[in-house]
């Protein structure tokens, strides 16, 4: 009986601290009213000679995922999703144009953001999680 309940005591612990790491994870990530906790790493930074990085998230309401990148003037963007239909990556600025059905060249160098979101119909629909697989691809 005495092992048993060591290992019990040793479960409920073990449960306990990842649900209070996992928390603290969420609330780290959160910090605008519509950032999603469920985007994963917000930088997108390459591996030394490659032009692709993944990305994984869910989008759910009218919540979006945000992923910042540095890049130089000239050089082309644009990103792939499968999973979900409904939601796409943009290229946050002025235009904000849809980097999934277009290759975007950027017009200045330094940090630029791609934001993952659904149309506003498809988000006052439901609260229902869509997750999503994202690559971005910069060269």
């Amino acid at each position: 009986m005495t092992i048993m309940s060591k290992i019990t005591t040793a479960a409920i612990l073990g449960l306990g601290l990842m649900s209070v790491g996992g928390s603290a994870q969420a609330a780290s990530q959160t910090g605008d009213l519509h950032y999603n906790a469920d985007c994963g790493v917000k930088e997108l930074r390459m591996a030394k000679g490659s032009f692709d990085v993944n990305r994984a998230g869910a989008i759910k309401g009218s919540k979006y995922c945000e992923y910042q990148f540095y890049a130089k003037k000239g050089q082309k963007v644009s990103a792939t999703i499968v999973g979900s239909n409904d939601v796409y990556p943009v290229l946050y600025g002025t235009n904000s144009p849809d980097i999934s059905s277009e290759t975007v060249t950027l017009d200045k160098t330094g940090e630029h953001t791609i934001r993952v979101l659904q149309p506003r119909n498809q988000a006052r629909e439901g609260n229902t999680p869509k997750p999503y697989y994202m690559t971005v691809t910069i060269k």
